[in-house]
């Protein structure tokens, strides 16, 4: 794979974790609030921590995918 297939597979990536932050974050962001409201009195905090798990899982798949069929 050379650089720019890289770079432009991490730009999709990027991409695609702010697209989907954007459109299940409001529901998953109550939901938080209701189950937990001590821990996430804040949406901001609550849409922080849901787009830091989504971007942690896309990019935890895309490694592991990447080095399997690198081999």
């Amino acid at each position: 794979m050379g650089r720019f297939t890289i770079l432009a597979g991490f730009t999709l990536l990027g991409f695609a974790i702010g697209f989907i932050a954007y459109l299940v974050s409001p529901s998953l962001i109550d939901f938080l609030a209701s189950v937990l409201p001590q821990l996430f009195s804040d949406p901001r905090i609550a849409g922080a921590f849901l787009s830091g798990i989504a971007g942690a899982l896309i990019m935890d798949v895309t490694i592991i995918l990447w080095s399997y069929l690198s081999k």
